[in-house]
């Protein structure tokens, strides 16, 4: 299912995105939030739920605070993503949502929620978002327990490589908001660590990286290194 972007209304001037066949349909049914500006917050830690997010477009980092510890970044959600399915349960989100850029947001009250049972159509529709977002988590929290570092890297520009393809990006040259350090925590690494890889990775003529800006050279090698532990 393929991402499209088409030109700006007059009431938001974000990228336009459709992720599922029946995208527009979504919007009509629940309401489009103003622009999140970068470094504003979504939602906060232990906040009372109040409705699931999906993001049009734009990243946002989910963290978790833990007194001793320090703050652990656990999610960066991309454009088709769903925030808040973590906190249907226990009615309280698990983590601060912020935004690392401009993003457009859909919120889906709880409220809704509630009423899916006799409106089968939006049930389905929503249930599409839910499964991919869950996929994801799991996957990720794969990944970082079972691989090692630089497996866990090439995994990451590859998932962020994948996101902007399906969104009509190139696939090799893309900017990421996000800091290196904030990578580096969501990888379950050191930032010295992370910098070293992407050193050696640019060294090997893999991936070339300018700040926020990153180009994928060779882009079999890169998939070598990510399929190296299966």
């Amino acid at each position: 299912m393929r991402l499209t972007q088409a030109p700006p209304s007059k009431q938001d001037t974000l990228p336009f995105l459709t992720e599922f066949p029946d995208f527009d349909a979504l919007l009509d049914d629940y309401s489009t939030l103003p622009a999140l500006r970068r470094k504003k917050i979504l939602v906060k830690q232990n906040e009372r739920f109040h409705g699931l997010y999906v993001v049009r477009c734009g990243m946002l980092k989910q963290s978790y605070r833990d007194v001793g510890l320090g703050e652990q970044v656990t999610h960066f959600f991309l454009p088709g993503n769903v925030i808040g399915l973590d906190a249907i349960e226990s009615r309280r989100y698990s983590g601060k949502v912020t935004a690392l850029e401009t993003a457009g947001i859909i919120h889906i009250p709880f409220s809704r929620l509630e009423e899916f049972p006799g409106a089968r159509e939006n049930f389905l529709r929503l249930l599409c978002y839910l499964s991919r977002a869950m996929q994801h988590e799991r996957n990720h929290m794969r990944y970082v327990l079972m691989h090692s570092s630089d497996v866990r890297l090439a995994r990451f520009f590859l998932t962020m490589s994948s996101s902007f393809r399906s969104q009509g990006f190139s696939a090799y040259n893309f900017r990421l908001p996000m800091t290196r350090c904030e990578i580096a925590n969501y990888l379950c690494m050191a930032f010295e660590t992370a910098s070293r890889l992407v050193s050696r990775f640019q060294y090997k003529k893999i991936l070339m990286a300018r700040g926020h800006e990153y180009s994928i050279t060779d882009f079999e090698k890169l998939v070598e290194i990510a399929e190296s532990e299966r």
